[in-house]
């Protein structure tokens, strides 16, 4: 199914019809993967691939010598890997660790010379002014038939709901501008050029567990047991 365009229906972004077409998309590309954890998931996507990882500091210094720490758990396992991100001394130092880093403004006009079969964006796409423009500066590096990945927080989860029922206005990352729901990724990707093709669940469940949420999902939305979102957007 081609990625659903609202204005084609409508100049009304409440039009009715368009709101059908868009849940009937939204469930047609969504995927549930109960055997992985999200970083398990996210080293599937980019083993032997040239990748490009956007906002690769995660905010500190500290992270780089976690077992956790997403860029250098890629770089293990990609063919070929360029780290973007806008702190230069922090850049600076993964070079020095003999990381391939770059420091660039990933929602500018710039391109780095280099296209790649993924583009990973790790929870970046909430923190920025312009996340179009983040989505266009990794399209604008990708291979013909390259993907982008972006992973981001899902509001609608049961740890962020528990929050808010704890604490009324939930306190979350200081950092973050937005949420990025399922129909804002599609719009997101319909105007940057780069359409949304699907967005993956994903946690590991024992099969037990498995089998009882498979219960709960008849009865309460299926959404509530993911607590992020894994976005796939392909290339203009």
């Amino acid at each position: 199914m081609n990625p659903v365009d609202w204005t084609r229906f409508s100049d009304d972004p409440n039009n009715r019809a368009a709101k059908k077409a868009v849940h009937e998309y939204l469930l047609s590309v969504r995927s549930v993967h109960a055997d992985s954890d999200l970083m398990g998931f996210i080293e599937s996507l980019v083993t032997g691939k040239s990748v490009l990882d956007i906002g690769v500091v995660e905010h500190s210094a500290r992270y780089f010598d976690q077992p956790g720490w997403r860029h250098g758990r890629i770089a293990r396992l990609a063919r070929r890997t360029l780290g973007v991100d806008i702190l230069e001394p922090l850049v600076q130092e993964l070079n020095a660790r003999g990381f391939n880093v770059v420091c660039a403004d990933a929602t500018s006009d710039a391109d780095l010379g280099e296209r790649f079969e993924v583009a990973f964006i790790g929870d970046v796409l909430e923190h920025v002014t312009d996340p179009t423009r983040l989505l266009r500066f990794a399209g604008r590096h990708l291979n013909p038939g390259g993907r982008i990945y972006a992973t981001t927080p899902n509001p609608f989860s049961r740890k962020f709901y528990r929050r808010f029922r704890r604490e009324g206005t939930p306190i979350v990352n200081l950092d973050h501008l937005c949420w990025i729901t399922p129909t804002q990724a599609l719009e997101l990707g319909r105007r940057s050029g780069s359409p949304l093709l699907g967005y993956h669940l994903v946690k590991r469940y024992s099969r037990t567990a498995l089998a009882l949420h498979r219960l709960v999902w008849k009865f309460s939305p299926l959404e509530w047991s993911f607590p992020d979102f894994c976005y796939e957007f392909g290339r203009a």
